[in-house]
């Protein structure tokens, strides 16, 4: 009997803390550069951030600024919030090509150079 709740205990043990087991992303493969202009002469650049499978463009910005979203778009990245009198917008561009998709749809690509902007949405 003894032998038999040891087992059963070993076995609701092995469930349990493997329950509380987080899901992490998968491994690191390349970096990416990060670039962030508030405005014409405040520019802050982050070189080879290492990015892991699967890592989209908001979490890569995440990992380095402050981010305020509404309805799944940026409004504010440290402080610096959009200008929608000026129809002035965060944008991004990937690899020097305005994004076609949202920050959280976009997957980092190893060597991508991502730059963040206040722009006029047309």
């Amino acid at each position: 009997m003894k032998k038999f709740l040891f087992n059963l205990f070993c076995i609701l043990s092995v469930i349990v803390l493997s329950s509380c087991h987080k899901a992490v992303k998968s491994e690191q493969h390349g970096t990416a550069t990060l670039i962030v202009k508030y405005d014409n002469a405040t520019v802050k650049t982050y070189q080879d951030i290492p990015i892991q499978t699967d890592e989209t463009v908001l979490e890569l910005l995440q990992s380095k600024t402050r981010v305020t979203l509404k309805s799944g778009i940026i409004t504010e990245i440290d402080g610096i919030t959009q200008i929608e009198s000026a129809n002035l917008y965060w944008l991004f561009k990937v690899n020097g090509k305005l994004a076609d998709k949202g920050v959280a749809e976009t997957k980092v690509k190893a060597g991508s150079k991502i730059e963040f902007y206040l722009g006029e949405f047309k």
